[in-house]
């Protein structure tokens, strides 16, 4: 019985994975991933130039003194216009210094 439960447990869990990766959006629609984990996006191009920008960052947990989650770091994401002929900004770090989107 108990092994039973397990085993469905196992098939949701990873069914429920596989379906993220299949849902998720191809890496040439504007979004880029950086080595933080952060996932910057970009909308097409305005005439004048600009465009913007988002980044979406995923919860994250953090450890403890001996190895134990001590808690988790919110989900964070907002948006902001870029003006190419202004210098870039220094945060968000890790963001790309071009424009994404194809």
């Amino acid at each position: 019985m108990l092994r039973d439960v397990i085993r469905i447990s196992m098939a949701v869990a990873l069914a429920l994975s596989a379906g993220g990766v299949v849902t998720a959006a191809p890496a040439s629609a504007g979004c880029e991933t950086n080595a933080l984990g952060a996932q910057y996006c970009d909308t097409p191009a305005r005439p004048d130039g600009t465009w913007d920008r988002c980044v979406n960052v995923a919860p994250t947990p953090f450890f403890g003194q001996y190895g134990q989650i001590a808690g988790v770091t919110p989900a964070y994401g907002k948006c902001w216009p870029v003006n190419p002929a202004e210098p870039w900004p220094v945060t968000p770090i890790g963001q790309p210094q071009y424009h994404i989107y194809p």
